[in-house]
């Protein structure tokens, strides 16, 4: 897979992963061929089809303002025909959308508010003149504005992998830094490899051969420059272990699929896994003790520590482990009914909730009646806004106490603490303008048929 090239300063679980990067290593310069694998991004290996489903949620979330301006620039680059990927976070690192840009020219419509772009050379990654990405602050008001972007070449590493004293083809190599970017390659049939692009810092380089069954120490790779090219050999020369870790909460086994990664705690090397059925299988793992970094789960918060029982050994399965979540996030509950008829509870509402900077927060959706709870990594904040809006097979159309368009509302200042649940009561969901509706005599606040307590009866 090609790099994440996206810097994050506060990402509190993979600093622990890359806080234990170990074990200097001394180098020598040259470059070989290499085959790239997937090309999109991930923060750790196996994160690629996780972050793509992050990005497709962000991109279906509804906006909370409807006023634009445009951002626009130049970059420029020595290499000339370059297509870059432009991606735009909020001021704290919450991913909003990307798109690709052509020709050396960039332009965006983002609401007021402060912004960090993101530029990232889509040459393979095994293209060793690859720009390494390069991350822009805007400030974004009533007028347009134009903020240009200089790429520059990126470090790469290169070298030839031997796993149990053969040239490793396949084998898969990681470089990490302390910028919690990581950055992936497949070596050719040779063994051989080269990623580009890397952004200057110092790496440690995981290599994983193409079976699993041989592992080494990371290669730790001091103050890369950028433009620098190493040569690196790597050679796996002990046999792996496999562990499985049974995945629990405080209310029982974790039932939905999860993205979880095991640290060596003697190494620093991750293997991230997609669990399912509340087991998590690592293979290819460096003997010794491990801990877990895993994402929230239910009304669970992100959590790492230790995984209880785990020690791989080398060529031996560890199937008696475990990990546990163990704090609760906040929870957001409440009811929705048809604001013409308040009586009627509404079914398939679309619930979302948003903190202050307008990142989504999670979401729900009503069952028959009416009700919702919103769950997920939610810590105590104030300032979030809730907004409802018709969900179902054929929005806006919702059957209440009529098959009527309905409309949005929502609801600000709402407050709330880790481990609580914020009762929002109930909220009522507006119909559109009787001249918008199918059903006029029924529908809308100019319905001219005559109210009913309840048609259904």
């Amino acid at each position: 897979m090609a790099p994440v090239e996206r810097a994050h300063p506060q990402r509190p679980l993979l600093v622990a992963v890359v806080a234990a990067l170990v074990v200097p290593l001394l180098l020598g310069v040259g470059a070989a061929p290499a085959v790239a694998a997937d090309p999109a991004p991930t923060l750790q290996p196996g994160l690629a089809a996780q972050e793509r489903e992050a990005r497709q949620e962000a991109r279906q979330s509804p906006t909370t303002a409807e006023r634009t301006t445009k951002v626009r620039g130049s970059i420029k680059a020595a290499d000339k025909g370059v297509k870059y990927r432009v991606r735009w976070f909020t001021k704290d690192w919450t991913y909003i959308d990307e798109r690709k840009v052509t020709g050396g020219i960039y332009s965006l419509s983002l609401q007021p508010g402060t912004y960090y772009l993101q530029f990232v050379d889509l040459r393979p990654a095994y293209n060793v003149t690859k720009y390494a990405p390069t991350d822009i602050k805007v400030k974004v008001g009533d007028t347009s504005v134009q903020k240009n972007v200089r790429m520059k070449r990126g470090a790469a590493i290169t070298g030839t992998v031997r796993a149990g004293g053969r040239v490793a083809g396949g084998a898969e190599v990681v470089a990490a830094n302390a910028a919690e970017q990581s950055y992936r390659v497949t070596a050719n049939k040779r063994g051989q490899f080269a990623l580009g692009g890397l952004p200057a810092g110092s790496y440690s380089v995981f290599t994983y051969d193409r079976k699993k069954a041989y592992v080494g120490r990371s290669t730790y790779l001091a103050g890369m420059k950028l433009g620098q090219v190493r040569n690196t050999p790597i050679t796996l020369g002990t046999r792996a272990g496999r562990l499985l870790v049974d995945l629990r909460t405080k209310d029982g086994k974790v039932k939905e699929k999860v993205f979880v990664t095991a640290v060596s705690k003697a190494t620093g090397q991750f293997w991230t896994v997609k669990a399912r059925g509340g087991e998590a299988i690592f293979s290819g793992l460096f003997p010794g003790k491990y801990r877990m970094v895993a994402p929230g789960v239910g009304s669970f918060l992100p959590q790492s520590g230790a995984i209880k029982g785990a020690m791989v050994r080398s060529g031996k399965d560890d199937l008696a482990s475990s990990f546990t979540w163990t704090k609760r996030g906040a929870t957001i509950s409440g009811a929705v009914v048809d604001e013409e008829h308040p009586d009627a509870p509404m079914e398939d509402v679309e619930v979302l909730a948003f903190d202050q900077s307008g990142a989504r927060l999670g979401s729900a959706t009503t069952g028959a009646d009416g009700l919702f709870t919103i769950t997920g990594a939610i810590t105590t904040q104030q300032g979030i806004t809730v907004k409802i809006q018709p969900g179902g097979a054929n929005p806006p159309y919702l059957q209440g106490t009529y098959y009527c368009k309905y409309g949005t509302a929502s609801q600000g200042g709402v407050s709330v603490r880790t481990g609580e649940d914020t009762v929002l009561g109930i909220l009522a969901l507006p119909q559109l303008p009787t001249a918008q509706q199918d059903n006029r005599s029924n529908c809308g606040p100019d319905a001219t048929a005559p109210r009913q307590a309840d048609a259904r009866r």
